[in-house]
């Protein structure tokens, strides 16, 4: 095990600690450069907006090119979009996708590390963003020495603010990874570099107030109040930093400076008439003081809060939580109970967390969240047991498998408000207990909800699902068979086939039903029009979505193939659109333009294999097809010119120039054949 551990270290410090070689790149001329860059840009610009785990893959080969490449513009806006892409992504990953994430940062350190020191802001840049993703995915070994290397490419960087700005985020960094000596030595000289550029007023304000609570963050408090020495005291909210650095001042053992701070700005809190103003500001203090654990004081001033309003509510939630992280039970539901007596008393339990409540339990939940206080939020709903958050209770008792104080829970009627309306949703919550009790090997009350239902088929097809993962196939099988005799609509026959499907039933006579169903309309348009609108019923079960077509003899026809096209593109659906790739019913126009667009949906998807794979049908329908089969003529050079560029972007430029020569008039010929070239030297 501890040479296991060496080998991993050993890596670990040649990966940050090494200079990559790099081999000089062949010379590129202006317009070539600005082609390679504008390509880089509309690479990056697919990417953008697609979720990381799905471009894991394309982000690794753009950096791959950009290293390949070794042009230091090429790397610096690659870098740049991948680490401005990535920033924020990496908590979205399964813990599955993490070691190809970890590989792509090991890219894009050493890629930073081999920028020339001129480079120094974007390099921090990267490097800090690239930390903070190493600390984001478990791997503290390897966001420390990329936030060390970041530090040291730092001091290169010129200009007050940028300087300024650049130790602000290093310290944000620092602090993620618990460095609080580095964070603070980063905090120094952003104040050195910010009080230097006192000329630009909203800046030294915007970053010392940012800097005095990054200071608090690392357990900094002196530092952070001599920082405040520095701004007016229009600036900055006291009620908000001062609690803070006095809890600060607890972490670090200093409860009596902590006392005078918290004193000073508690007398001036009092003293103000407006109590409005006045107990939201009492508020503030206790919030922010609460992490300190000087439970005391917090009761003493959750004491001067009179009303039984929304600012004491989230007071007590604040001493709650902290009673429970400090070890005092008695105290956090002392708390509590205060707490569910306040919204009593104000009339709000049917209200809370309806649609409108934007106050009590808005706020109450935004600081359950911020602080890891949903205990406490749940111990007080499971005791109000308020109409729009009753489901919360409900699930919870089901997970604990206590069905039968659920079920006795469930009021009737149940009016939840969704949206503008408001339902009731008794019976649906009586279902999932029962079907919650029928996946616990209690199947009496699903069979005993379920058998007089003559009316509502999705009702029936969840339970003859439940019955089926329940191992019970004949209730399932009967149940399915009641849904099939009062389906009434094809959107409901639909959904009872996507759902025998799911669970390898036979669909066969209701796929029939269907088609019988489909073909009563005569008009080939129409009958294509409504197979489309059951497409979504078919979500998992698209090989019998397309048996219905045939059932319904749409499968050949032009009209459905033409919405079935249009609707498996703008769907994303490949493997839909691989079963229309060929239709001699369509124009050669139409076939050109639809296979192109599969194309350049692989590309987009970052499937560059499968594309290039597609792309050989329109090169060799091109290049060798009957003229029957082609485009017309005037069209055929645009179709070249696309095809030739995507063939690029799959990675085949021999091929992609190769075409080109076929393309007219030949100044677009030159044009593109010179693209073509650049982008073959990336």
């Amino acid at each position: 095990m501890m040479f296991s551990r060496s080998i991993s270290l050993l890596i670990v410090a040649q990966l940050f600690y090494s200079v990559p070689v790099l081999s000089a790149p062949p010379a590129l001329s202006k317009a070539c450069r600005a082609e390679l860059i504008s390509e880089v840009y509309h690479r990056w610009n697919d990417i953008n907006g697609i979720l990381l785990n799905d471009t894991l893959p394309r982000v690794a080969r753009e950096l791959e090119n950009a290293r390949r490449r070794g042009d230091t513009e090429i790397t610096l806006n690659t870098l740049d979009f991948a680490a401005t892409y990535i920033a924020g992504q990496p908590n979205s990953l399964s813990r599955q996708d993490y070691p190809k994430l970890s590989a792509i940062l090991d890219q894009m350190v050493q890629l930073a590390r081999s920028l020339p020191s001129r480079y120094s802001l974007v390099k921090t840049g990267v490097l800090t963003k690239t930390g903070q993703a190493y600390q984001q995915i478990g791997q503290p070994e390897k966001a420390k020495p990329t936030l060390q290397l970041a530090a040291r490419a730092s001091s290169g960087i010129q200009g007050n603010q940028i300087i300024a700005k650049a130790q602000v985020q290093l310290a944000e960094a620092w602090i993620t990874v618990k460095q609080f000596p580095e964070a603070t030595t980063a905090l120094d000289r952003a104040v050195e570099q910010t009080v230097k550029a006192k000329q630009d007023a909203y800046f030294h304000r915007e970053t010392l107030s940012k800097i005095a609570t990054l200071y608090v963050q690392a357990e900094q408090p002196a530092r952070a109040l001599t920082t405040l020495k520095l701004l007016s005291p229009r600036d900055y909210d006291p009620v908000v930093i001062l609690p803070a650095i006095a809890t600060a001042y607890i972490k670090t053992k200093d409860p009596a400076t902590a006392k005078q701070i918290l004193d000073s700005i508690l007398k001036q809190v009092l003293a103000i008439k407006d109590v409005e103003q006045r107990e939201s500001h009492l508020m503030l203090i206790v919030v922010h003081y609460a992490p300190g654990g000087d439970l005391v004081k917090l009761q003493q001033i959750a004491a001067e809060l009179k009303r039984p309003n929304r600012y004491r509510a989230v007071a007590w939630l604040a001493i709650a939580g902290e009673a429970r992280n400090f070890n005092q039970p008695k105290l956090r539901t002392q708390a509590l109970s205060q707490l569910i007596a306040d919204i009593k008393a104000a009339n709000m339990v049917d209200q809370f967390g309806g649609r409108f409540d934007n106050e009590w339990y808005g706020e109450l939940n935004n600081l359950a969240n911020l602080r890891n206080y949903q205990p406490e939020l749940k111990t007080i709903i499971t005791e109000l047991r308020p109409i729009n958050l009753l489901g919360m209770v409900l699930q919870d008792l089901m997970n604990q498998k206590q069905f039968e104080t659920a079920r006795l829970m469930v009021p009737k009627p149940m009016p939840v408000q969704i949206d503008a309306a408001v339902i009731d949703e008794s019976e649906l919550w009586l279902d999932r207990i029962a079907i919650a009790q029928l996946q616990a090997g209690q199947s009496k009350p699903a069979e005993t909800r379920i058998t007089s239902e003559n009316q509502d088929v999705r009702r029936l097809i969840r339970f003859a699902q439940a019955f089926h993962q329940a191992g019970n196939r004949p209730v399932a099988t009967q149940s399915f068979n009641r849904a099939t005799a009062i389906a009434t609509s094809m959107l409901e026959q639909a959904a009872i086939a996507n759902a025998l499907s799911q669970i390898g039933y036979s669909t066969d006579p209701v796929l029939n039903a269907l088609a019988a169903s489909l073909q009563k309309e005569s008009v080939i348009s129409k009958r294509a029009e409504l197979l489309l609108s059951l497409s979504l019923e078919f979500s998992n079960a698209r090989s019998d979505y397309f048996a219905l077509a045939e059932r319904a003899g749409l499968a050949n026809q032009v009209e459905f193939i033409t919405l079935a096209r249009r609707n498996a593109l703008s769907e994303r659906r490949a493997e839909d659109a691989y079963r229309f790739i060929s239709s001699p019913k369509q124009t050669p126009s139409e076939n050109f333009d639809f296979i192109l667009q599969l194309i350049e949906l692989h590309l987009s998807q970052g499937d560059f294999n499968r594309a290039r794979s597609l792309l050989d049908l329109p090169v060799q329908t091109l290049l060798n097809a009957p003229e029957s089969s082609k485009p017309p003529e005037v069209e055929r050079s645009s179709i070249f010119h696309r095809t030739a560029l995507n063939l690029a972007r799959a990675g085949d430029l021999e091929t992609a120039i190769s075409l080109a020569q076929y393309i007219t008039p030949a100044k677009e010929r030159e044009q593109l054949q010179q693209r073509l070239r650049c982008l073959k030297s990336l």
